[in-house]
């Protein structure tokens, strides 16, 4: 039982105005087990084209109506889903003619008269294209339907991914979140969060998995699960005391250090992450942040200059015996924090160059007068000018805080 792709090359249409011609041709090929469709002119041939499944033509060169050059021309030219391969009847043999043909869209010629057994092999030749041909387009056509299931696949993830992310209605009373986020794929590395940990305490956290793509967007949710704000036995962000509630809150410094021991890898490959976390009291503004390997925060005073903080600190999962420390300072009203993912600094321009620390920090302050939100915009505005695109090398994560 012959498959689609193989009825299609084993049936040939015959164009020829003469009526002998075509009678031989059709005994001929019927012989050697072809099923043969007959045309008188290039304009029937046309019509049988667009309503049969029709893979191999042998056409005339000189005929009335449409010539064999004509029929070519449309051939190529009407782009047809499947492959047709055309053999070229002519008594022309003059190598001008021969080109002017394969410009037409020929792909052989046969001169008349013709030998049975030279038509023979240039047939079976034919047929060796015409079903290449259809294998590869079955294997475009596999490959077309596994791209789209990869595609809603990750269509999938980035929804669930950025349905991780915080909302925009969360209010935390005396302060004032905001955040940019720009994958460089369909999913990220980056993932960060802010929420109340208690009554009177916000955490929040930006973090970076080495690496691009969906291994490093799968570690990024299961961290984003794990570091959540739900208080459960082994929460990293959570301690245990014997007196209920029977947990009490780590601080950033503890809570990196336990996923620095959960994160250890056993093999030789380097499943790490920067981040930083913090800890606010909202009623003294008292901040508590740990750098863990990530870019230092930017901190804005009211009344001064913006200023880094921190000296990096060891990133989550490369050494068991990493030490994290402290940074303790008050955030008076309207003083800003900004936590970014090295994917500001590191993007690049079209000459080459990275857009930096200080050119980041130069905006802060031109733009200090103006709302969060408008900062933050402004930022991603001036990142993809300088980029040329909206497509970047690397994620691009922003997230800002300001008490108000």
């Amino acid at each position: 039982i012959w498959d689609i792709a193989t009825e299609l090359a084993m049936r040939i249409l015959i164009v020829d105005d003469d009526a002998d011609m075509r009678r031989l041709l059709l005994r001929t090929l019927q012989r050697w087990g072809y099923d043969v469709v007959p045309a008188a002119d290039g304009v029937e041939a046309w019509e049988r084209l667009q309503n049969e499944p029709i893979s191999f033509v042998i056409t005339d060169w000189t005929m009335p109506n449409l010539d064999g050059l004509g029929l070519c021309r449309r051939i190529r030219e009407a782009k047809f889903a499947r492959y047709i391969y055309v053999i070229l009847l002519t008594a022309k043999n003059s190598k001008d003619e021969l080109i002017t043909g394969m410009e037409a869209g020929a792909d052989d010629f046969l001169i008349k008269p013709f030998n049975a057994g030279e038509l023979q092999v240039r047939i079976r030749a034919g047929e060796r294209i015409v079903t290449l041909e259809s294998n590869l387009e079955e294997q475009n056509k596999k490959l077309q339907e596994a791209y789209s299931r990869i595609r809603e696949d990750l269509d999938a993830a980035v929804k669930m991914q950025r349905g991780l992310l915080p909302s925009s209605a969360l209010t935390i009373p005396g302060f004032k979140f905001d955040w940019m986020f720009t994958p460089c794929h369909f999913v990220a590395g980056d993932i960060f969060n802010f929420f109340q940990l208690n009554e009177h305490q916000v955490g929040f956290y930006i973090l970076d998995v080495a690496g691009h793509g969906i291994p490093a967007a799968m570690l990024s949710v299961t961290l984003s699960k794990i570091l959540s704000p739900i208080s459960s036995q082994g929460s990293p962000l959570m301690r245990f005391i014997p007196n209920p509630p029977h947990y009490d809150i780590a601080t950033p410094a503890e809570a990196v250090h336990a996923l620095n021991q959960l994160f250890q890898s056993e093999d030789d490959a380097m499943h790490y992450f920067t981040m930083v976390y913090g800890v606010v009291e909202t009623r003294s503004a008292r901040m508590l942040l740990t750098q863990a390997g990530h870019p230092s925060p930017i901190y804005q005073p009211m009344g001064a200059k913006a200023e880094l903080l921190g000296t990096g600190g060891f990133p989550v999962g490369m050494l068991r015996d990493a030490t994290y420390g402290e940074l303790d300072l008050t955030i008076q009203p309207g003083d800003r924090l900004f936590l970014y993912s090295d994917g500001i600094p590191e993007c690049t321009s079209k000459h080459g160059e990275h857009f930096s620390v200080d050119r980041l920090m130069t905006l802060l302050e031109e733009w200090r007068d103006r709302p969060l939100r408008e900062v933050m915009a402004g930022i991603e505005h001036t990142l993809e000018r300088w980029r040329g695109s909206n497509e970047f090398e690397d994620d691009i994560t922003l997230l800002a805080l300001e008490r108000v």
